[in-house]
């Protein structure tokens, strides 16, 4: 697939020019495209089309443009990471021509540079993106257009130098009439102008650039063009050159290993010219400017500049701006004696010495906004890379720069940097231990860097005992630690910890008892007993958390051994009772919301300090990870009520949405919890969770033993809601054996427990299961019935009963010959479980559905259903893939 983006998007394959449908879906396409190769999540995506103004629908809209784009032959491929699409693109062609003309200029080859970015804009056949509508198309097309710009006055300016100013000038006056408050088009042009020998005309230019922009922006022209004006009225003569003066070289050296990172190296420092790499203590920081720098080196003319601010540095304070200031100044070839000593007046005397020149500015390890303030140029062409901890959002606030968080690679990059400095025979004789060294590492390029230094110091060791090593310490951060603090992994953290207040630091090592992946404000605030403040925020400013999706915190994991040592050997036990208070009320209420029918079984109150809001109604999708690890973490610690009870919250979220590992592992989780409790209840009830578990792997005589023995543990009980749940159950156990008069018996068993009058919810429930099963054996008019009355409870059903109780009454209606009110009951109940992000059951009411169309609306319904499974996760999709893919064909064939 070759697509072009510098113009009207244009995409092309083996076959010729691709239709890319409407200008929405092509926003997609290009969405795809221009990450090369790297997924998008359908998060990603609906940020990308609708940015925070996404329909309910938004996740299906996806759907349907990824499938759309397929049919129309592009190769857009799914995977658990997201949707990408591999693509040539005209981009890679102007960007590699932009880059080997920045390294011909660099090397003095103006003339072929030139040729090279002349080759580049050729491509550009109109405005980038033309007719592609959305957000993400609106900032992508804002940074292509500055790449354009970019560009041409890199072009212009050679040509400047190769002294061609007779084909400059109607070129400069075109681009200038176009662009007329551009002051630096403008700056180009009168000095063409100057150079040809026509002074006044450079002069009548600066005046009618000011003129326009006091007009339309009430301002004065910018203190370089009033510099170039100022200059050429006294006639000065290095007007006519491009002057001597000194090209400093500062950077650093990149580390010879450097892997990965290409996503962050094509990042541009946008408008305001900053950028800012953030993140924690050791993941590369240093490393990704550096290479960030050298790449782009070339494109300032005038060199670069190069401080280390020590802003976390060990044992040493940080760097003074006004001395960071003073080196830069006399680098410039500003004399000793003419820096002025007042802080605001070299910080002064420091612009105007970078005004007119194109320099990189590279400020490593900087500990506030307030100390890189003063190091900033003013307008102009420079570009500052700043490195720090701290994300600087004052900064950023301040200045409008952009912002690179930096995390650790990925397993395979991570891998490859090992190999890179093991040498490539060594970690190829043993992968499994360079695999398991970056696992134990956390992926933390230090803490790679730290045991690779280690093997290749101690040839004689394999590498699997270094592995060893690592998992045996008693510390992961003991086995990291060197003689060498600036390359010790604890003392690094340390430097970010020390910087803290003392509230943030409390909240730090209480987030060592945490069981992950990640928290909220809530749950941190359960954890301290009381609300957190910005102690999060400032915890993520310097990288010791990482806020991965707004108001949600993950932990590097050694980060999480370090709080663990800050917090003690033991975690407070009081603070984990509070935490898993919190879980378990909010799933509770989360539970019941979504399944008020079901039996509630009874919780203790939340303990002092715990603060639980009503959840809305996306809490599993968002928080069922944490609360698998919750479940875990509670019954290795000893929470064993609150462990089965968990399981019980979690058991028909992970069984709605087919998530059956987790759900089996938690429920054998609960149950061997309960069974340490001792409570009978307790074990009836995690009984009920493993025999869920047992009927989705079809182990259904395992299923209905434990039914029974739960059944008998309540019958003796006397509780009749649980005793109702547990036929219920069975019920459904014995249909999927194919047993349907033992089915209906023991759903009509559970009927007589709620008659008119009885809890509305119950009864719905109970009539829905009814009238299934009369249904399946062929009584269509007693279903009916039946399921009239369901749905007249309607109200009192939580949202997946009322789908389902809906998805009956279709089926019951086609068997009457009713096919327009089945239509209309399969759509409502689709529509309920789209809602939800019920996609199987969704899919699974279309195929019940397109059964009772003719057969051109069930080829278009079998397709509608397909494109809802294209995304689903759910074990029994690709049966029903394959069974719709079957039934399409038959269609067809028909």
């Amino acid at each position: 697939m070759r697509a072009n983006v510098l113009g009207p998007l244009v995409v092309r394959g083996e076959a010729g020019e691709v239709p890319t449908g409407s200008p929405q879906q092509q926003a997609l396409l290009v969405a795809l495209v221009l990450r090369r190769g790297a997924p998008a999540t359908t998060a990603d995506l609906i940020d990308e089309l609708w940015d925070g103004d996404a329909p309910v629908s938004a996740a299906a809209i996806i759907r349907t443009y990824v499938h759309r784009l397929r049919r129309s032959g592009l190769a857009v491929t799914s995977s658990p990471h997201g949707y990408s699409a591999g693509a040539t693109l005209d981009l890679d062609r102007f960007e590699a021509l932009v880059a080997e003309a920045d390294h011909t200029r660099a090397a003095g080859d103006r003339s072929t540079a030139a040729a090279l970015l002349r080759e580049g804009l050729d491509l550009w056949r109109g405005p980038a993106l033309a007719g592609v509508v959305g957000p993400g198309a609106d900032r992508r097309r804002v940074a292509l257009e500055k790449q354009h710009r970019a560009a041409l006055v890199a072009r212009l300016e050679i040509d400047l130098e190769l002294g061609l100013l007779r084909p400059l000038e109607p070129e400069l006056y075109a681009l200038v009439a176009a662009h007329p408050l551009d002051e630096y088009l403008r700056r180009l042009l009168m000095t063409v102008l100057y150079r040809l020998g026509r002074q006044a005309d450079a002069i009548a230019a600066y005046h009618e650039c000011r003129r326009l922009l006091d007009t339309e922006l009430g301002v004065d022209p910018g203190p370089e063009l009033q510099d170039l004006y100022t200059r050429m009225l006294r006639a000065d003569p290095e007007l006519m050159s491009t002057g001597d003066r000194p090209r400093p070289a500062q950077l650093p050296a990149v580390p010879a290993v450097f892997v990965g990172r290409e996503h962050e190296l094509r990042q541009d420092p946008g408008p305001a010219r900053i950028l800012v790499i953030a993140g924690l203590a050791g993941v590369g920081k240093t490393t990704l400017a550096l290479r960030w720098a050298h790449r782009h080196a070339a494109r300032f003319d005038d060199g670069q500049l190069y401080a280390d601010l020590r802003g976390y540095a060990p044992g040493r304070a940080p760097a003074e701006p006004a001395d960071v200031l003073h080196g830069f100044l006399l680098t410039l070839g500003v004399p000793a004696a003419d820096i002025p000593a007042d802080p605001a007046a070299r910080a002064g005397r420091f612009r105007t010495a970078l005004a007119g020149r194109r320099m990189l500015i590279v400020l490593d390890d900087a500990g506030s906004a307030e100390q890189v303030q003063d190091l900033l140029p003013g307008d102009g062409d420079s570009v500052v890379l700043v490195t720090s901890r701290s994300t600087l959002s004052g900064l950023i606030a301040r200045t409008g720069a952009r912002l690179i968080r930096v995390r650790p690679p990925d397993v395979d990059e991570a891998v490859a940097l090992v190999a890179g400095r093991l040498g490539a025979e060594r970690a190829a004789a043993e992968p499994a231990a360079v695999r398991d060294i970056v696992e134990l590492c956390g992926r933390l390029p230090l803490a790679l860097a730290v045991v690779a230094a280690r093997a290749v110091t101690h040839e004689h060791l394999p590498l699997a005992a270094i592995a060893g090593e690592l998992r045996e310490s008693r510390s992961a951060l003991d086995a990291l630690r060197t003689p060498d603090a600036t390359v010790d992994v604890r003392a690094a953290l340390s430097w970010s910890y020390d910087a803290l207040g003392e509230h943030a630091a409390d909240v730090f090592r209480l987030l060592a008892a945490h069981p992950g992946p990640d928290l909220t404000g809530g749950a941190a605030a359960a954890l301290l007993g009381r609300p957190v403040g910005g102690a999060l925020a400032e915890l993520a400013s310097v990288h010791l958390l990482d806020e991965h999706r707004p108001g949600r915190y993950t932990m590097h994991g050694l980060v999480r051994e370090f709080a663990r040592e800050r917090a003690g050997s033991e975690p407070d036990r009081a603070a984990v009772h509070r935490m898993l208070d919190y879980y378990l009320h909010m799933s509770y209420a989360a539970a019941i919301s979504a399944f008020p029918a079901r039996y509630r079984v009874p919780i203790d109150p939340p303990a002092a300090g715990v603060v639980c809001p009503e959840p809305d109604a996306t809490w599993f999708d968002a928080e069922h990870p944490v609360l698998l690890s919750a479940l875990d973490h509670a019954a290795r610690l000893g929470f064993d009520r609150h462990a089965w009870q968990l399981a019980w919250v979690l058991r028909d979220y992970l069984n709605r949405h087919g998530l059956w590992h987790h759900l089996q592992s938690a429920q054998e989780i609960g149950l061997a919890a309960a069974e340490r409790t001792g409570d009978p209840l307790a074990i009836a009830h995690s009984l009920r969770g493993i025999a869920h578990a047992d009927t989705n792997m079809g182990r259904f005589r395992a299923a209905t033993d434990r039914l029974r023995f739960a059944l008998a543990i309540f019958t003796a009980d006397g509780d009749r809601e649980a005793i109702a749940d547990c036929r219920r159950q069975i019920a459904y156990v014995l249909e999927l054996e194919g047993d349907l008069e033992a089915s209906l018996a023991e759903a009509l068993r559970v009927l007589d427990l709620y008659p008119p009058g009885a809890d509305p919810g119950r009864r719905a429930a109970a009539l829905n299961a009814v009238s299934w099963d009369n249904a399946v054996l062929g009584r269509f008019e007693a279903a009916l019935a039946y399921a009239r009355e369901a749905i007249t409870l309607g109200s009192s059903l939580g949202p997946y009963a009322l789908a389902d109780t809906y998805d009956t009454l279709g089926y019951v209606q086609a068997g009457t010959g009713a096919r327009a009110a089945a239509e209309a009951s399969y759509r409502q109940a689709v529509k309920i479980y789209r809602e939800r992000g019920a996609v199987f059951r969704a899919a699974d009411s279309l195929r019940s559905l397109a059964e009772t169309l003719d057969a051109g609306r069930a080829g278009d319904t079998y397709r509608e259903a397909l494109v809802l499974l294209a995304d689903a996760d759910d074990p029994r999709a690709p049966a029903l893939v394959a069974q719709l893919k079957d039934r399409l064909r038959r269609v067809h064939d028909s």
